[in-house]
């Protein structure tokens, strides 16, 4: 792998790109640096390309590896509907398939939930864990009741043969499209750093159900489901002001359940960046992530 032998961000590390059959899914995935294994949990609709600053950022101390969540990208989707249990299982198969006994996780958003599924599965096999912004409870959520309980019945109906066919036809529609992304984005506080309208027009009819499932299991899972404790060195870093999930629900959650915590706080204004964080940017915003674990 092509990587940096300079101090940190004076060369940006390149990543490669492939394709893996596993026994659940064959996995579109990204690999990027040398060094400890470390597998990058995507959050709710991530593609590779989303993700590829972090990717070379990670790079220059990891031997990086992210994958596009079964149902979504190149990723085939799963047979049964998906679940992050379902998930974590592909992690073990995919940690297998490339010679992992021990590897790091790190998981941002919904991909905290991800990271917890999958440290419960595998326990020790998992050397450390870093948590960016992650969603750890449905307690952590910044919206009212009335609006989760609108999101449910909707996440609940596009799970019925009829409501499905009604919420693909939507999702075709440029019009409703524009005004679901709106929606999303002003009153759900959904945030990304990709084209959401243009992300959710070439949805596949397998990437809507793989998001309604998550869209579930945000609204429905408890920190009791996916609490340790755990023994793993933990890196946690959230923004205090961050609008889409409470900083004190997280940070509680991980204080609790991480004996071995390290803690960043920052003070962005968004959940995810408007804008993505440049190589660059990582390097001057991140630089203790790289060196949080170091003896």
């Amino acid at each position: 792998m092509p990587v940096s032998t300079e101090p940190s961000g004076t060369i940006e590390p390149l990543e490669t790109r492939h394709r893996i059959e596993l026994p659940l899914t064959t996995l579109s995935y990204a690999e990027c640096g040398s060094g400890e294994p470390l597998i990058m949990v995507p959050a709710t609709i991530s593609l590779i390309d989303d993700w590829l600053p972090y990717i070379h950022f990670t790079g220059q101390r990891f031997h990086t590896h992210f994958f596009e969540l079964p149902g979504h990208g190149l990723s085939d989707p799963f047979e049964e509907p998906f679940s992050s249990e379902l998930v974590a299982e592909v992690i073990e198969e995919f940690a297998d398939a490339m010679g992992f006994e021990r590897f790091a996780l790190m998981g941002f958003s919904f991909g905290g939930v991800l990271t917890m599924k999958t440290l419960q599965r595998l326990g020790d096999r998992i050397s450390k864990v870093i948590m960016l912004s992650p969603f750890v409870s449905h307690r952590g959520l910044k919206h009212s009741l009335p609006k989760l309980q609108a999101v449910k019945v909707a996440a609940a109906s596009a799970q019925q043969p009829l409501g499905r066919e009604a919420w693909l036809r939507v999702m075709r529609d440029p019009l409703a499209v524009s005004a679901f992304a709106w929606f999303m984005t002003t009153i759900g506080k959904y945030e990304t750093t990709s084209d959401l309208k243009a992300r959710l027009l070439s949805f596949s009819d397998s990437s809507f159900d793989t998001l309604t499932r998550q869209v579930v299991e945000i609204l429905t899972t408890t920190d009791e489901q996916l609490a340790g404790p755990y023994p793993q060195p933990c890196f946690f870093g959230m923004s205090t002001e961050d609008p889409l999930l409470d900083f004190q629900t997280s940070f509680e959650f991980v204080a609790a359940n991480f004996a071995d915590l390290r803690t960043e706080r920052w003070d962005f204004p968004f959940h995810a960046p408007p804008e993505p964080f440049t190589y660059a940017q990582l390097n001057e915003l991140y630089a203790n992530l790289l060196t949080a674990f170091d003896e």
